[in-house]
């Protein structure tokens, strides 16, 4: 496996020396950058991709927890650490939103049995995604102060609107600050970019419709009322989904 990119934020500078010089001896961690503040870090999340997020859980700008939901939306999968003072913040928040918690003042084998952990938690996950089927494979989507999994063979359409973007499935529309570049990265093989608003699913076409002297069909889906958009100019892409065309 790859290093696990690392994030860090924490208003004490002291501490993210420490925290550099740990990891930096560490096979599999790769510190990609640290911040003194939540929006800081939430550029860096955004910029780089990262595997993983130590966080301080009194930022000067934003509640850790608040932070930790922000990167979740910026990015589902990312594992979060918590950097805390006190141990009782270790307690039912961390269980909500980290993978675990490394306390003040730093330990240094505290710090490598977590990054450890975590790394093979990450390998593990990466060879599931990597090996599961569609039928199984779930995303999450976070909605205040609540997670929804979603599975990819309820949704029917995804569409840019506005800031954000509508998820369209079985049991209703969730929205998320997610791109559709973001999301494009964890659906399967029957998902496919229709038109530049618009990711669809294949499995759940019903059938596709054309206007005259427009640039685009309409989408139809199986149990569903709303609409997508297809683009002219991917009409012969879509078609190499279909088992048999006439």
């Amino acid at each position: 496996m790859l290093p696990a990119k690392v994030v860090m934020a924490d208003d004490e500078h002291g501490v993210m020396l420490i925290l550099c010089s740990i990891l930096s001896k560490l096979e599999g961690a790769l510190v990609i950058g640290t911040a003194d503040n939540a929006k800081d870090a939430i550029a860096l999340v955004r910029e780089h991709n990262p595997d993983l997020a130590i966080l301080d859980i009194e930022m000067p700008d934003m509640k850790g927890i608040e932070l930790a939901e922000k990167l979740r939306d910026i990015k589902p999968d990312i594992a979060i650490v918590f950097i805390t003072a006190h141990h009782e913040y270790s307690l039912d928040a961390f269980k909500l939103y980290a993978s675990d918690y490394i306390l003040k003042p730093i330990d240094e084998d505290r710090v490598k049995s977590t990054f450890r952990r975590i790394y093979k938690m990450l390998e593990i996950s990466k060879k599931s995604n990597t090996s599961q089927n569609t039928e199984t494979c779930r995303i999450s989507i976070n909605l205040g102060n609540e997670r929804v999994f979603i599975k990819l063979d309820e949704i029917f359409y995804i569409e840019k609107s506005g800031r954000h973007t509508l998820i369209s499935c079985s049991n209703g529309k969730f929205k998320t600050r997610q791109t559709l570049q973001e999301l494009e990265k964890y659906l399967g093989k029957m998902f496919f970019r229709s038109h530049k608003s618009f990711i669809i699913n294949t499995d759940r076409i019903e059938k596709i419709v054309s206007f005259p002297n427009s640039s685009y069909y309409e989408v139809k889906f199986n149990n569903c009322e709303d609409k997508a958009l297809l683009s002219r100019d991917r009409i012969s892409e879509l078609m190499k989904y279909s088992d048999y065309n006439v």
